[in-house]
């Protein structure tokens, strides 16, 4: 009889245990910015990201502003190196080559895939030139667990190996039919089982990434293989599907962004650039295409608010300064309702480009220009019509 209860007392503790995990509520992570810094010479061009947060944010999650501190010192020192060999290296080229022109170059961009209680995830977006027929590209993943700073890996977010390479085999054959794989399932595998599967973490599901030469010849380019937790809801661990009720996620530039504006159904939206500057918005639910002239455009955001979607393309007119166009997006439209005289940069850095990242609708920091030289920085919120309020 005793053995019963002290089971039955276990079984209780656990299940309620359970219940209040379920329960906790998942909040976004917000104050998080990012600073690049660019050097040039006559032989080479570096710009290189830093990621930080702020006091606040460090003292919501102390681990994890340890972990960022350590990782910003990494990426800032590996510049340094970088730029050292290449720098030499460019010199020795065009003493050998005096009737090039081409300048060596080294850069490296950082976007937010998903900021909130549970994850950090990053992506690293880097691109290099160093004399030859091309450049080199590659996106590279670095998740953080928001409470403890791990950095993340493979085995963290997936239950099953077997499993998981049947759904990126799956995922490849369906969004590139074109392309053979022929040795891609041994390699993805390798990646796998050695822990070095190269992914975000993502609000809908998990992004992995094959840069040029992995499982491709370069002509064919990265290959992304987007799984939703919708799609193989028993691949994944719980603690992942759980979300904020309003959250942002960056996307970059060109790619087909494989989300969901209505949660569990594919999507996807893509936003490029034209030879002339022109910008073009791709969606499931339409295409809009902008002739104002916007230039210098990041990585847009795209906010989820009240189960309504809003994406916010940050450039600059010349002569005008920047500008927010914003979009509300869904299934079935794309429509831009707003341009903005505002932007997410920190127009009051001068040595160093500071960028707000957006994680969380209701706690923003953007900057507006109230006329050419004369800029004011708010902290405010995003309304339910994707309009901004100041605090």
């Amino acid at each position: 009889m005793l053995k019963i209860k002290f089971l039955v007392t276990i079984l209780l503790t656990i299940l309620t245990f359970n219940l209040q995990v379920e329960a906790k509520e998942i909040k976004p992570l917000f104050g998080i910015y990012k600073i690049v810094s660019n050097e040039s010479s006559e032989f080479l061009n570096q710009s290189y990201t830093e990621i930080f947060l702020t006091s606040e944010a460090e003292k919501n999650y102390p681990k994890l502003g340890n972990a960022i501190k350590k990782y910003s010192e990494e990426l800032k020192s590996n510049a340094k190196i970088i730029y050292e060999k290449y720098y030499k290296e460019a010199a020795e080229f065009q003493k050998e080559y005096p009737g090039e022109s081409r300048q060596f170059y080294n850069k490296n961009e950082i976007i937010i895939r998903r900021a909130d209680s549970v994850v950090l995830s990053l992506m690293e977006m880097n691109e290099d030139y160093t004399g030859g027929v091309h450049g080199m590209y590659g996106y590279f993943g670095v998740n953080f667990d928001s409470e403890n700073g791990k950095q993340l890996k493979i085995s963290d977010v997936c239950d099953n190996n077997e499993k998981l390479l049947n759904a990126i085999l799956t995922r490849l054959h369906e969004d590139y039919p074109q392309s053979p794989f022929a040795d891609a399932e041994k390699y993805i595998l390798k990646q796998i089982v050695e822990e070095k599967l190269n992914f975000t973490i993502e609000p809908d599901g998990i992004s992995i990434y094959f840069n040029p030469y992995e499982i491709g010849c370069y002509a064919e380019g990265l290959f992304t293989a987007t799984i939703l937790f919708s799609e193989y809801p028993n691949l994944f661990k719980n603690k992942y599907f759980q979300l904020p009720k309003n959250y942002c996620q960056m996307l970059p530039l060109y790619n087909a962004n494989i989300l969901s504006f209505k949660r569990g159904i594919r999507n996807y939206i893509q936003v490029t650039l034209d030879d002339k500057g022109n910008y073009k918005v791709l969606t499931g639910g339409g295409v809009a295409e902008d002739q104002s002239g916007l230039e210098g455009i990041k990585p847009p955001v795209l906010v989820h608010l009240n189960g309504k979607n809003f994406l916010y393309v940050d450039g600059y007119i010349e002569g005008k300064g920047r500008q927010l166009h914003v979009y509300e997006v869904s299934d079935k439209k794309i429509e831009l309702i707003y341009v903005l005289p505002y932007t997410f940069k920190n127009l009051g850095t001068k040595k160093y480009e500071t960028w707000y990242l957006p994680t969380d609708p209701e706690n923003i920091s953007f900057d507006s220009l109230e006329k050419i030289g004369n800029t004011t920085n708010h902290s405010g919120a995003i309304n339910d019509d994707g309009s901004f309020s100041f605090g």
